[in-house]
């Protein structure tokens, strides 16, 4: 009689799961509200709020599917930026459940992967490095990566230590301008000359490019990505001169 292991399938949760409930309630009472309006016979009303239920709900499915589906788009999209040998040493900033990190894991040979974040549930549902792990058990990776909590405008890894720095969604979420920069100044820093950066995010993109600049990397701009990932993104590559 012969066993076998059950592997668990991987799971990358939802994104801004505050987002998306918040935005699915709001539809499904504005479209009790065009109801009631309907049945008090306030025509101008009712049409209204019904376009508003509409915009929410088609929003929030638009969210849920990019957390099905198109983050796996968007995450190729990120990857194909980096010309990989195989033997690279990877950092990714906000790895969240670890979507980013398994794809760059699954491109290396012999290099190392690090995972970093501060595991908020906030922007990602279930989002806990326990569960990172289990998706990088379950994906086949383990053994080539690594995951540490620490956020990303405090650092402790020593300068020019990745070939590669990646990132998703991440940087948005830190509050203070200021600190955002101070990000972006710790990626450049740990970036090993020659080496490239890859930044995907919704918002303040073109900050993050200023300040790669003027400490001297060199920058291109991929977006913003419409048709991949909902909502819009633009991709920041920022290289390292030798």
């Amino acid at each position: 009689m012969s066993t076998t292991t059950q592997i668990e399938r991987p799971d990358y949760g939802i994104d801004a799961p505050g987002v998306v409930r918040s935005l699915t309630a709001g539809g499904v009472v504005s479209l009790l509200a065009a109801v009631a309006s309907s049945w008090s016979g306030v025509a101008w009303a009712a049409i209204g709020l019904a376009l508003v239920a509409v915009v929410l709900l088609m929003e929030a499915a638009l969210m849920l599917h990019n957390s099905w589906r198109g983050k796996f788009q968007h995450r190729d999209r990120i990857l194909d930026h980096v010309s990989w040998r195989g033997d690279e040493r990877v950092l990714d900033v906000g790895t969240g459940r670890g979507l980013l990190l398994v794809g760059a894991a699954k491109r290396l040979t012999s290099g190392h992967a690090i995972g970093m974040d501060i595991w908020s549930t906030k922007d990602l549902s279930g989002n806990a490095m326990e569960r990172t792990a289990a998706n990088l058990v379950a994906e086949g990776v383990a053994s080539r990566c690594e995951l540490v909590t620490e956020p990303a405008q405090n650092m402790t890894f020593a300068a020019g230590s990745f070939e590669v720095i990646l990132s998703n969604l991440c940087l948005h979420n830190i509050r203070s301008a200021s600190e955002r920069v101070r990000a972006c100044m710790e990626i450049a820093r740990v970036l090993k000359p020659g080496g490239v950066a890859v930044i995907s995010d919704l918002f303040f993109t073109r900050r993050y490019a200023e300040t790669f600049r003027a400490v001297g990397l060199s920058i291109s701009i991929d977006g913003p990505c419409v048709w991949s990932v909902f909502p819009p993104q633009n991709i920041v590559i920022a290289r390292k001169l030798k």
